[in-house]
């Protein structure tokens, strides 16, 4: 049976597991670290199967210059391969939704790297139109 919830510190190494699964490798301590550093906009939401955590989603809501209410952004959506085609990943996405509705947010957004075609049909088929490119650059602290 398949429950949604809100995160809670001992789900640290679950979450560990699931943001290595998208190819961002931490470990328990280093998630937990991250976790406890996040400001109170943020949003964790885990997603059990039969007590087991086999999804997350991470979101948060903040002010943006463009318009006068806030945004919601989904951070991060992870489901386990073991669980994927489930219908996990679409709960996980409601969740978060009213999440945000429950927030006073309308305008929810999400970013998917190019390399995750699959990601993009999924939210395109909930509704997620494309609307631009994210552009990226690491700073050197030396130049």
């Amino acid at each position: 049976m398949l429950q949604i919830r809100q995160s809670t510190p001992e789900d640290a190494a679950a979450l560990a597991r699931l943001v290595t699964d998208l190819g961002y490798p931490v470990d328990p301590a280093g998630m937990a670290a991250r976790l406890g550093s996040l400001s109170p906009d943020h949003r964790t939401l885990v997603a059990e199967v039969d007590g087991q955590i086999a999804g997350f989603i991470g979101m948060v809501k903040f002010p943006i210059y463009e318009a006068s209410a806030p945004i919601g952004y989904i951070l991060a959506l992870s489901v386990s391969p073991a669980h994927q085609g489930q219908g996990i990943g679409r709960a996980l996405m409601a969740a978060a939704e009213q999440c945000f509705l429950d927030l006073g947010v309308r305008d929810v957004r999400v970013t998917s790297g190019l390399h995750r075609p699959e990601a993009h049909g999924f939210y395109e088929a909930l509704g997620y139109a494309k609307t631009g490119y994210r552009f990226r650059k690491v700073l050197d602290a030396a130049s």
